[in-house]
């Protein structure tokens, strides 16, 4: 999988990549499989939530993906996934807002990293159709997020 970056990371990407990585590695998308992921600032994540969903606040991560029926999530998500024209699998972008991170990260008392590698990984179960809209889907989201941050990469 290629994870292509823009903008300003405060730490170190690896362990971000890591858990991009390990939220998508069960549903065993295709080698080729490509995700931005965007480091952007307060204002500009509030004129996207804006535009994007009509909200205008700023919120800490928006993920711009293929369309997929409601409901299709996971592993069900696969097969329904197109491909460009050169073949690749664009899976879609995950857009960070840093300070909001940042202000996350001190309430909870975590690490930055492990903020940002959360929200990258919550961005990226939202590529393949996870939602959380109700409070079980959030609840879903959340363990599968942190499982994915949690996991150590391979030495």
């Amino acid at each position: 999988m290629r994870i292509s970056v823009s903008g300003d990371a405060p730490v170190d990407l690896d362990r971000i990549r890591c858990a991009v990585r390990a939220a998508l590695r069960p549903y065993r998308l295709p080698r080729d499989t490509q995700v931005g992921l965007a480091f952007v600032g307060d204002a500009e994540m509030r004129r996207l939530d804006r535009t994007h969903r009509g909200i205008d606040r700023t919120t800490d991560v928006l993920s711009f993906g293929q369309a997929l029926p409601r409901g299709v999530k996971g592993a069900a998500a696969r097969p329904l996934l197109r491909r460009e024209a050169d073949g690749t699998l664009e899976l879609g972008d995950i857009v960070i807002s840093v300070a909001q991170a940042r202000r996350q990260a001190t309430r909870a008392r975590r690490a930055l990293g492990w903020e940002l590698a959360f929200l990258a990984a919550h961005g990226a179960l939202h590529l393949v159709g996870y939602e959380d809209e109700t409070p079980d889907g959030y609840r879903e989201m959340v363990r599968l997020g942190t499982k994915a941050v949690d996991i150590r990469p391979p030495v």
